[in-house]
């Protein structure tokens, strides 16, 4: 025979246990979209990107210069190159 008091209890520690369950779900997904959220505004900031150029891509554009007469500015590099062809034509 079963006791109702066992059952009820052990019903209720269920539920409890399925709503803690849920709670930590729906705290996971704020915490996720407030990280979300701070990575924008990070992106957005005006920071300094450190961005190498492979060999082969340096190699493209030595090559591409040459081929073209591009004159680069005294005091600049490749880094002019990239903010005056964005479209990056040495690579085509």
């Amino acid at each position: 025979m079963k006791n109702p008091l066992t059952f009820q209890v052990e019903s209720y520690l269920g539920a409890g246990f399925v709503v803690l369950f849920a709670g930590f779900c729906v705290s996971l997904i704020f915490v996720a979209l407030k990280n979300f959220d701070s990575e924008i505004e990070i992106m957005g900031a005006q920071e300094t990107h450190i961005r190498t150029i492979s060999p082969t891509e340096r190699s493209n554009m030595e090559s591409w210069i040459r081929v073209n007469s591009i004159n680069i500015p005294e005091g600049e590099g490749y880094r002019w190159l990239i903010r005056t062809y964005p479209s990056r034509p040495w690579n085509m």
